[in-house]
């Protein structure tokens, strides 16, 4: 769909000979696992180069940028932690911007970010023809105050199009006035790594319960301590680390050891924690400036073949579908007799499993690629 604006686009069309040429620019691509996106459109045929940030904090603890392999990647040290606070060491991205030309920059972060801003004054002071894409998960409406309000207007004005990871997202674009093409593209995971193996038989009665993510009051992990208190057969085991966790750790002593508060783990580790439950809570609850944008905790516990128990917020239902249940966000008591009725049915929660698994496959990093290559093509026609 084309969009109109009274702005003039410079859009590079390439020769039919060439292979499109895009610059992404994306913090997380610290995550060696998450540039599979990139690895994936490379063998599609796409010469794409990554900036990525040298070092960023990803599930509660910072991760250094190591390319390895990855020839394409072009490490630029930031300013800030915060993702719409943060601005690039701008000497890597011109060097990148004038390495071109290229016929899409995909900018990966929110059209009202500093580094968006910085980027796009980037692009016009280096005279890159080439069309922009944005990114953004944003599934709150929400009015920024100046100057990034501004910001984002100019960002949503000058981009040709606009990938997103759930359509809450989709729809608050189209609330602020953008006109053009806005693509859904899930977040990824490698489904051969994370991957079900057969486990002993399940035991009625006996839950091993999961949690894996940041410790943080809106991730509703109280809540879920909370449900399976006094219930003898279950165990919950928390994954991870962040500001909650001492409040959580005086709030599981009283209970003798029936909740385990383990910090984070290597990402390596994962798969095999995911394996070891019976179960994966995602309690998450809503606050006025924030709520799930996608989880990419459900969808590893889903490849995993591990049954769901979730808060019916945010993007959770989109992602997770008919491979969980949901409960309402805050709530002990429903959450408690949820996993009351999984523990009592194991077959169901084979079930459950099953669906997951096989749902899964669309967020494979070759899926995930494959719908990011039809949308830059889509941008060009």
């Amino acid at each position: 769909m084309a969009r109109t604006s009274t702005s003039v686009k410079r859009t590079r069309v390439r020769a039919n000979d060439r292979p499109l040429r895009v610059l992404r620019i994306h913090q997380s691509g610290v995550v060696s696992s998450w540039r599979a996106r990139d690895r994936e459109l490379r063998a599609r045929g796409v010469d794409v180069t990554l900036v990525s940030a040298a070092r960023w904090n990803e599930g509660g603890r910072d991760v250094v940028c190591e390319p390895g392999s990855d020839d394409f990647v072009v490490i630029a040290r930031t300013v800030g932690r915060k993702p719409n606070l943060c601005l690039y060491d701008p000497r890597p991205l011109w060097k990148a911007l004038r390495s071109g030309p290229f016929d899409l920059i995909d900018v990966h972060h929110e059209p009202c970010s500093l580094a968006t801003f910085e980027i796009l004054v980037l692009r016009r002071l280096a005279g890159a023809a080439a069309s922009v894409t944005l990114y953004s998960a944003q599934n709150i409406f929400k009015r920024y105050p100046p100057p990034f309000r501004w910001m984002e207007r100019k960002a949503l004005r000058t981009a040709a199009g606009v990938h997103v990871c759930n359509e809450a997202a989709a729809g608050i674009l189209r609330r602020k006035g953008f006109s053009g093409p806005i693509e859904v593209i899930p977040l990824g995971i490698d489904v051969e790594r994370f991957h079900p193996e057969p486990s002993p038989n399940a035991q009625a009665g006996r839950l091993a319960i999961g949690y894996v993510g940041r410790l943080e009051s809106y991730k509703g992990v109280d809540v879920l301590v909370d449900a399976v208190a006094g219930q003898r057969n279950w165990r919950l085991d928390v994954v991870g680390d962040g500001p909650m966790a001492a409040e959580l750790r005086r709030r599981a002593d009283p209970l003798g050891g029936q909740v385990a508060i383990s910090g984070g783990i290597a990402t390596e580790d994962l798969p095999a924690v995911y394996r070891s439950f019976d179960v994966v809570v995602i309690p998450s609850r809503e606050t006025p400036t924030w709520t799930e944008q996608f989880c990419r905790v459900a969808v590893e516990a889903m490849a995993t073949g591990v049954p769901i128990v979730a808060s019916a917020t945010g993007a959770l239902p989109e992602v997770v579908g008919d491979a969980g249940v949901f409960v309402p966000q805050g709530d002990p008591v429903a959450l408690r007799c949820a996993l009351a009725e999984l523990a009592a049915d194991p077959a169901r929660r084979r079930a459950l499993g099953q669906i997951g698994r096989a749902s899964s496959q669309r967020f494979a990093w070759a899926a995930v690629a494959e719908r990011q290559h039809r949308f830059y093509e889509a941008i060009l026609a």
